[in-house]
């Protein structure tokens, strides 16, 4: 048995975190374009949790990024359920050339 992680290039999809998953398994599930944006709000909550003495700020950072992984996983079925929110909101299909981040801010 091994546990090395799953070689991603080759189109194997990185395991999703289940509930209660760690901040790092989560970290390691987002596509990397997410990396920074999910370090931005872990740290965030963090100080929040701090001044508060309240963890919950953080638990709940995690459980958004982790439904973020599960839902982006798939980087091409993610960028066509966007693509069509994006035309079913404003009536219009963005252009093809138009990044996945793009259409998100959109919507």
């Amino acid at each position: 048995m091994t546990s090395a992680a799953p070689d991603t290039r080759a189109g194997e999809l990185p395991p999703l975190p289940r509930v209660g998953a760690s901040p790092r398994a989560v970290r390691a599930a987002l596509h990397p374009e997410h990396h920074e944006a999910f370090d931005r709000a872990f740290r965030a909550a963090l100080d929040e949790a701090e001044r508060e003495l309240d963890l919950q700020p953080v638990h709940e950072v995690v459980e958004h990024w982790r439904r973020r992984a599960w839902i982006t996983r798939d980087r091409e079925q993610y960028r066509r359920i966007v693509r069509e929110a994006v035309e079913e909101s404003t009536g219009e299909a963005p252009p093809e050339s138009e990044s996945t981040r793009a259409s998100e801010a959109r919507l």
